[in-house]
């Protein structure tokens, strides 16, 4: 039995967020319990507004949750400090947004190690980790370009790259598709595909299904209530479409 299975490397127990304001009280997630294993490929759905933000910022520690328990690689961060929240998420996380967050006028390779300047790690392996990064997502003969000059796809990829040097537990691609045409969204799913098969564990938040079928897990969030988790491979044995 593998060990490191047997642990989730997520796990969240009757997690809530409320926000308070001008006299309103909204619960964008309620109660959400769910756990992910490491090398796992899990993909979030549910429409605008239904808390998949929300789960997001919780899971990536860009927010903390009002009530619940979420312990990530054993460490319960309910007892975090800001500071100690950081940390972890700079060591443990990688993130790609739907709008690339690039620096245009800077190159490939430039934007790629801005995220060791705040990781602790020696400057003698920052090149390495660089090349092994842009390496992954096959844009070597890019790596001296203006970021400007890219693609949106090729852009994509360096903002996956970007979230690779650090060597994070869990990648989450927030709607990494949604600027990018058909043939472009697709290369930058199957690079993620590509990552997860070495054995990335990744967690894909989405609303197009096309999208969502790339993962092996799919679960749906609506009105910031997590209503269903199920494997792709059994709805594709069972003939139903993703919706």
């Amino acid at each position: 039995m593998n060990s490191e299975k047997s642990v989730p490397l997520i796990s969240l127990t009757n997690v809530s967020k409320t926000y308070v304001g001008d006299g309103f009280v909204t619960k964008a997630l309620a109660d959400a319990t769910m756990t992910v294993n490491k090398g796992e490929f899990v993909a979030i759905m549910g429409p605008s507004g239904s808390g998949k933000s929300t789960l997001l910022h919780t899971l990536g520690l860009l927010d903390r949750h009002s009530s619940g328990a979420y312990v990530l690689d054993g460490r319960n961060v309910n007892d975090l400090t800001d500071d100690e929240l950081a940390k972890l998420r700079n060591k443990k996380l990688g993130f790609v947004f739907q709008s690339f967050n690039l620096l245009a006028k800077e190159t490939v390779a430039q934007n790629v190690i801005l995220p060791l300047f705040y990781s602790g790690v020696p400057k003698k392996e920052w090149k390495e980790r660089v090349d092994k990064a842009i390496a992954a997502v096959r844009l070597e003969h890019r790596a001296g370009y203006l970021v400007q000059k890219l693609s949106g796809g090729e852009k994509q990829r360096v903002a996956i790259a970007r979230a690779l040097v650090c060597n994070p537990e869990v990648i989450f691609a927030d709607e990494p598709t949604g600027n990018l045409d058909s043939v472009s969204g697709q290369a930058v799913m199957d690079t993620l595909r590509g990552l997860h098969e070495k054995g990335a564990t990744i967690l894909l938040i989405t609303h197009e299904p096309n999208t969502a079928r790339n993962a092996e897990r799919i679960i749906r969030i609506k009105d910031g209530i997590i209503v269903s988790d199920e494997k792709v491979l059994d709805r594709a044995k069972k003939g139903e479409a993703i919706k």
